[in-house]
């Protein structure tokens, strides 16, 4: 603080001697062009001129005198003024450099990651900063856009959008050549995308149960709970019974849509929508009594509690893309409908570029799968073949649902809040990825889960709040996995709860930003994987027999380990009608 203090102490003491050279400049120079030097000074205009010298009354050239007088007074000022900037900018700059140093090398004793500490994003790795003993920090929404939104109106960001436009069309070019290459003709095959979205009115009318459920079934049970609580005797014994209630009915929503979903043989993405769809009611639907039932526990006694319920703001956070629940949020005066064109058709374009990564380079090389690919040399090979389509996935699942999608239906509900995601690609952490990639998610998670359990198991259980957290965010997108391909085989939930934890840990406190290099490489090292292995097992399940008798062992077992008889294959080209299908 000492030498804060003297750094600004000096640069007042500049700043007063800069003030003084500026007045000395302006009282000091005129003198030279006196009455007393007039002769010298019309010598001088005179030699500089090549004329000869005319009487002081000659209007016309008095006129020219004083002009030149007045033009020299002009440049000898204008030139010692940009010596004094040039000087004391340069100052400037080095002290403004010096104390920049000592601040940041002061952080370092004291053991603060600054890169981690501007994010302004709570973090699962470090306890929540309270402002209140026992308060954990609330989310706060404002009105702001997304990242990419303010980086695309740079032109050299913006070229990076057009750069992947480009590729899609070459991807678009390279599949139609090929197909007249090989095959006389342009194999334009829908049949794919009419299969991957099968049953499509099945997926409808679940929907709409679905939503209907968690609109009507959750706030008039919840809204009845906080009225009828008043007149009851035993309070605790009343919301004990309903807080059963409440968990029979989130216990009911994970099984019924699956059961659906299994019943009916849906497709992938048929069951993406159904699966995806449950899992945000469940998350909306908790999120809203979480809420709620604070706000009932701690009204005053024997206060009435109606006010706190308005319908219209429970419809209005079902279509808001947000899971953290609040009585209103900032809204924007005006819907942009070109705007919300704009990202569907982004969503549209990824849909297309998602289309061609799996046919062009991933059902190539994994629908042939047999015991020949059972070995060490071929599973290496495999997974380095997938690192490019996992991370060109990666890439576009991200910029077309967590940009494109949630932009539009944030546009389309007013919705002013847009920091769906934060700059996580120059992450040097695996804990600040794991923070920025999703903040939709992120922020459901740290309100809900984690900072209720810190709440219950203090300081000291902190720890224990992390891995609770992390696992359950795994074994969710497992389940995902699960449904889309009807298979048990858990990789994502390693690679996420596993060595994604350790991998946050291993990189905590790492800033310098040779560890973003070595974040992009496990991410695409990751995705690799994640594709290869999933890739190989789905195959399996139609390209390999079973290992055992008993389905319940066979659905645990992987059959991609095993495949010791070399089965048919299902080839599939451009012009082939037929898809392989969930059995």
């Amino acid at each position: 603080m000492a030498n804060l203090r003297r750094r600004t102490d000096d640069r007042e003491d500049k700043k007063e001697s800069s003030d003084d050279e500026m007045t000395n400049l302006t009282k000091d120079e005129p003198k030279c062009y006196s009455s007393n030097s007039a002769e010298s000074m019309e010598e001088r205009l005179t030699r500089l001129s090549g004329t000869t010298s005319k009487p002081w009354n000659d209007s016309h050239h008095g006129e020219h005198r004083n002009s030149a007088i007045s033009a020299m007074i002009k440049s000898t000022v204008r030139k010692k003024a940009e010596n004094i900037k040039k000087k004391y900018v340069q100052k400037f700059d080095q002290d403004l450099t010096d104390l920049l140093d000592e601040v940041f090398a002061a952080v370092d004793v004291n053991g603060i990651n600054v890169t981690e500490g501007m994010s302004g994003v709570p973090s699962f790795s470090s306890p929540p900063p309270s402002t209140k003993r026992g308060e954990i920090i609330r989310k706060e929404f404002k009105a702001r856009p997304s990242v990419l939104t303010e980086l695309f109106e740079i032109p050299h960001i913006q070229t990076i959008q057009y750069v992947f436009i480009a590729i899609l069309i070459l991807f678009a070019v390279n599949s139609v050549l090929q197909d007249l290459l090989s095959y006389g003709t342009i194999g334009v095959d829908f049949h794919i995308w009419t299969w991957a979205f099968g049953k499509f009115t099945y997926v409808l009318t679940f929907w709409m149960g679905m939503q209907l459920t968690a609109l009507l079934g959750v706030y008039a049970s919840l809204q009845y709970w906080a009225t009828s609580r008043l007149t009851s005797k035993s309070q605790n014994l009343y919301d004990y019974v309903w807080l059963g209630l409440y968990i029979a009915y989130q216990l009911s929503f994970a099984a019924i849509p699956l059961s659906f979903v299994l019943y009916t043989q849906l497709p992938p993405a048929s069951t993406s929508i159904v699966v995806a769809e449950q899992i945000r009611f469940m998350m909306k639907s908790h999120a809203f009594v979480r809420e709620k039932v604070g706000e009932v526990l701690t009204a005053p006694s024997g206060a009435s509690v109606q006010h706190l319920f308005l319908f219209k703001n429970y419809v209005y956070f079902q279509f808001v893309p947000t899971l953290v629940y609040r009585d209103s949020y900032p809204r924007n005066k005006v819907i942009r409908w070109n705007f919300v064109l704009k990202n569907f058709g982004l969503v549209a374009g990824a849909l297309a570029y998602t289309y061609y990564i799996f046919v062009r380079f991933c059902m190539p090389v994994f629908r042939n799968f047999n015991r020949e690919h059972v070995n060490l040399k071929t599973f290496v090979k495999s997974i380095f073949d997938c690192v490019l389509p996992g991370s060109l996935n990666l890439l576009v699942v991200f910029y077309s649902f967590l940009h494109a999608w949630m932009n539009a239906f944030a546009e389309m509900t007013r919705f002013a809040d847009r920091l769906f995601y934060r700059d996580w690609w120059n992450s040097t952490t695996f804990s600040n990825y794991y923070r920025t990639w999703n903040g939709v998610v992120h922020d459901w998670l740290y309100t809900y889960v984690y900072s209720d359990l810190y709440r219950l198991l203090g300081q000291r259980g902190r720890n224990v709040a992390l891995l609770v957290t992390f696992m359950l965010s795994a074994l969710v997108h497992e389940y995902i996995i699960c449904c889309l391909l009807r298979i048990f085989y858990p990789v994502m939930f390693v690679l996420f709860g596993g060595i994604g934890v350790w991998m946050m840990f291993f990189t905590q406190r790492k800033s310098s930003r040779p560890w973003n290099v070595f974040m992009w490489f496990g991410l695409f090292l990751g995705q690799g994987i994640f594709l290869c292995l999933y890739s190989s097992e789905y195959y399996a399940r139609f390209n390999c027999p079973p290992t055992t008798d008993n389905m319940a062992l066979d659905v645990i077992i992987p059959r991609s380990w095993n495949c010791y008889i070399l089965q048919p294959v299902l080839n599939y080209t451009s012009s082939d009608s037929h898809i392989p299908v969930f059995n």
